[in-house]
């Protein structure tokens, strides 16, 4: 007779902490992770609040850094005609005041947009980049709401919401790991347009994700709960000193 055994499977363990970045309902990036010494103290506490605070000028630093590294490659110099565009860069004066990846055909009809590629060289692209963005105002006019939560046990605890105001190419590409886009040096002069952009934007930058797991432990892990500010007094204070900063020009 064959004995029938009970087949156990594993379930997949998850850690009872957790921050989530979404914007519009989407999840963007999400990071379980443990706390050792976990103070419940810090739940109602400014300093888990200004946690929070931090991990989100270090997204939004990062990017704006790379908003202007896209606005430096892409963005400077835009044309109604490709014809236009070539005139400029054939023109000798010119030379300084155009470097690679600058120009697009965007104002006017044509069906693909145009790079500048170097000595004097223009390139169709074969396709619109970010079809109509690139305008007077190329920043501002891409608003997006963003939130940054804390949670425990999937119940949201805490958060910090905020506009920012980066390009579609870069809110479509956010990576708070900045892996994408990393290439060899000798890889580089193979990469498109597209390719050579992203490296341009992550060039440098290290990977974020500890450093905003780090803040959240360490805001949440004090040994003396007598050293959280919990009063309503001391919470207010610090929000009133915090509120009015707008992220966008935060240092």
């Amino acid at each position: 007779m064959t004995e029938n055994k009970k087949s156990i499977e594993p379930r997949d363990y998850k850690e009872r902490f957790e921050f989530v970045l979404t914007t519009g309902g989407n999840i963007i990036c999400q990071r379980y992770f443990r706390i050792n010494n976990f103070n419940p103290t810090s739940l109602k506490s400014y300093e888990l609040t200004e946690a929070l605070r931090s991990c989100v000028r270090t997204i939004d630093k990062d990017l704006r850094d790379k908003t202007q590294a896209y606005l430096e490659m892409y963005a400077p110099k835009t044309f109604d005609t490709a014809d236009e565009m070539r005139a400029f860069a054939a023109n000798p004066e010119n030379v300084d005041k155009f470097s690679y990846g600058e120009g697009l055909v965007v104002r006017g009809n044509a069906l693909t947009d145009y790079v500048y590629v170097g000595n004097g060289v223009v390139k169709e692209l074969g396709y619109k980049f970010d079809d109509g963005e690139i305008t007077e105002n190329p920043v501002q006019s891409n608003k997006t709401e963003y939130k940054f939560a804390f949670k425990i046990d999937g119940k949201e605890v805490t958060a910090i919401s905020w506009t920012g105001y980066y390009p579609k190419f870069v809110c479509d590409k956010i990576d708070l790991s900045n892996k994408r886009g990393k290439y060899d040096a000798e890889d580089v002069d193979r990469l498109s347009f597209e390719q050579y952009l992203l490296y341009k934007m992550v060039e440098g930058k290290s990977d974020l994700i500890w450093g905003l797991i780090k803040n959240i432990c360490y805001a949440c892990s004090f040994a003396n709960s007598n050293d959280y500010t919990t009063t309503v007094e001391g919470i207010y204070e610090g929000w009133n000193r915090d509120n009015e900063r707008s992220l966008w020009g935060l240092e």
